[in-house]
């Protein structure tokens, strides 16, 4: 395959791996009792949604969503999943 034709190809494909979607299964089980919303946002980027202590972050054309609820020093207390 000549050169040209490569090119695109790679561009695209790290174009698409920019795009991956952080609400998964296997990030959700990074998440640690007592980490604060600054290592939960390294993982998931910031909240979609904030409300009193949790944070929501939604995923897969909204099916997925994980949130984590931070007690008042901003560390993480539980968390839960849904559709992952």
């Amino acid at each position: 395959m000549s050169f040209t034709r490569l090119l695109p190809m790679v561009l695209l494909a790290f174009a698409l791996s920019g795009c991956a979607d952080p609400v998964t299964l296997q990030n959700y089980n990074r998440i640690e009792t007592g980490m604060t919303l600054k290592q939960v946002e390294e993982i998931f980027g910031k909240p979609g949604e904030s409300y009193q202590g949790l944070k929501t972050w939604r995923g897969g054309h909204s099916r997925h969503t994980i949130t984590v609820e931070f007690d008042d020093r901003g560390l993480v207390v539980t968390k839960t999943q849904d559709g992952l």
